[in-house]
């Protein structure tokens, strides 16, 4: 199905085709008065930056940078803001389109709620549990290490419903429209819209529980993550939306259905207010660089096909993210950086598969998309995560050892029609993996190609390195330079659905219905 002018307008355009940004503001919020934050959502929804309009904003900064270019000049940064919003499983509960767990079991005996059950809830276990009862039940994040916003309540709750990302090129025109989204949710009833000064309702429709701010990177670090790797390269290109198409060994197409709901590809029968929305995964990580750095110094010399490479640490960093700090990837070009028509590229498959001595099987690239490795592309993401915090500071790279005031990481987001076969799929069942990419037992040995050298954090963390003949049994142990900081799982709705299903007069799920089964149930 090809991308037509309505759709455009229904989809949230941070999901497709994504929003421009250099700075971002994530609002977590709780919903505190639910009828207030529905009658205030309805009227918000008209402020949602969608598909349309990220298309729009992707035209004035191309017009605008060939204009430059002919001027021989550099092109002005204009704000492009946007506003998408999201619910978890929580926030759609208390928007009456969500029955949650403990209610479920009695509303499927009910005679009148079962079948509105049966045909109205959305789909997907994960999205329902969150992302805390799933990923610190997986093994992948420590509880210790989480934001208090990102763990259960002491009563056993959830510190979040819903986010609200606010995005620009400009960081003034970020501050003002944060202040806008501010005060539509939080202020007085007849407070004049753009005042200086408002008054904070005493009964707000939402409190905020957390606010996350990122911001790319400047100067030579432009598009690069803390690490220092060029990052958003090999973004799927969606069938029949996207105008390019893969060329050479490039992944195939992705059928959109695998990002958004309701279209080809979508394995989920969700029901009809789903379609045109997307989850989204959100994830807080924190990157200690200087350790990092020191760590690829320090150990390069295990590293056999470091030995002849003037920068061995950069090389060993590569190898183990499987491209170059610019984006070049390893297979293409293993032992220098130099060639600018691969800065990047995505036209590779990994081909010969049973060899790993241009790019390592457990490189962090080579894990999450497998390319060759495999003869489908079915667990695919869309990624728009943006950076955090400061860079490292001279004496903390002197020390080798991130100061405790000083964090910085990546503020991780991706899309999908399903977090199961998406982000779940990629962290837990490839990264966390030893043994995959699979049947490579008989080039690194026993132990597999290893685990994702970057992204994953579970212990025992090694990996199988290629010698100077292309295979390896000799493990190299490793450790964790990413801090899982906890996040959380939610639902992007199409613009139909905020102004119909969520906010209307008549909800999904009768909530006098609810309270009454409940009241049986007791």
């Amino acid at each position: 199905m090809s991308l037509t002018a309505t759709l455009k307008k229904n989809i949230q355009g941070d999901v497709w085709p994504g929003l421009p940004k250099r700075f971002q503001s994530f609002l977590f919020f709780r919903i505190q008065n639910r009828a207030e934050f529905k009658s205030r959502l309805r009227s918000f929804t008209d402020n949602i930056t969608t598909a349309e309009d990220a298309c729009r904003m992707s035209e004035i900064i191309k017009a605008a940078k060939k204009k430059a270019d002919l001027e021989r000049k550099s092109a002005r940064l204009q704000a492009l803001p946007g506003v998408n919003i999201s619910f978890t499983s929580t926030g759609l509960e208390a928007l009456g389109a969500f029955v949650s767990v403990p209610d479920q079991e009695f509303v499927k005996r009910d005679r009148k709620l079962s079948p509105i059950f049966r045909k109205q809830q959305i789909r997907g276990g994960l999205f329902e549990k969150g992302m805390y009862s799933d990923l610190v039940g997986e093994g992948w994040d420590n509880p210790q290490e989480l934001r208090k916003e990102y763990q259960p309540t002491p009563e056993g709750g959830r510190h979040i419903d819903g986010v609200i990302m606010v995005t620009s090129s400009l960081k003034s025109d970020l501050d003002a429209n944060v202040s806008k989204v501010k005060q539509h949710f939080l202020a007085e009833a007849g407070t004049a819209p753009d005042a200086d000064t408002y008054t904070i309702s005493k009964n707000p429709s939402i409190e905020l529980t957390l606010v996350r701010e990122g911001k790319v990177r400047g100067g030579t670090n432009k598009g690069k993550e803390h690490f220092g790797f060029k990052d958003g390269i090999s973004q799927p290109i969606l069938e029949g939306w996207d105008e390019r198409v893969p060329q050479g060994k490039e992944p195939k197409a992705t059928k959109p259905g695998l990002i958004v709901c309701g279209h080809e590809g979508d394995g989920q029968t969700q029901p009809a207010w789903v379609k045109d929305g997307s989850f989204m995964v959100f994830r807080d990580l924190q990157q200690l660089v200087p350790e990092f750095n020191n760590w690829m110094e320090d150990n390069a010399h295990l590293a056999p096909f470091t030995q002849d490479h003037p920068k061995p640490g950069e090389k060993l960093a590569a190898y183990m993210m499987g491209r170059w700090k610019n984006g070049t990837p390893v297979h293409e070009s293993p032992h220098d950086d130099s060639d600018p028509e691969l800065f990047s590229s995505n036209n590779f498959d990994y081909h010969p598969i049973d060899e790993h001595n241009k790019c390592p099987f457990a490189a962090h690239t080579r894990k999450m998309r497998p390319r060759g490795d495999l003869n489908h592309d079915h667990a695919v993401i869309v990624r728009r995560g943006i950076p955090y915090g400061e860079d490292v500071t001279t004496d903390e790279a002197n020390e080798g050892k991130s100061a405790a005031d000083k964090e910085r990481g990546l503020l991780f987001v991706c899309y999908q029609s399903d977090i199961r076969n998406g982000f779940n799929f990629l962290t837990t069942r490839w990264a966390s993996n030893h043994q995959f990419p699979d049947k490579k037992g008989h080039v690194v040995g026993e132990h597999g190609p290893g685990i994702d050298a970057i992204a994953c954090t579970s212990p025992p963390r090694s990996i199988g390195l290629p010698s100077s003949d292309g295979t390896s049994r000799d493990r190299m142990p490793l450790d964790s330079w990413v801090v899982q900081k906890g996040g959380d799982y939610f639902f992007v709705p199409s613009i139909d659905a905020l102004r119909t299903q969520l906010t209307g007069p008549k909800e999904i799920f009768d909530q006098e219905e609810l309270t009454r089964l409940r009241e049986e149930n007791e």
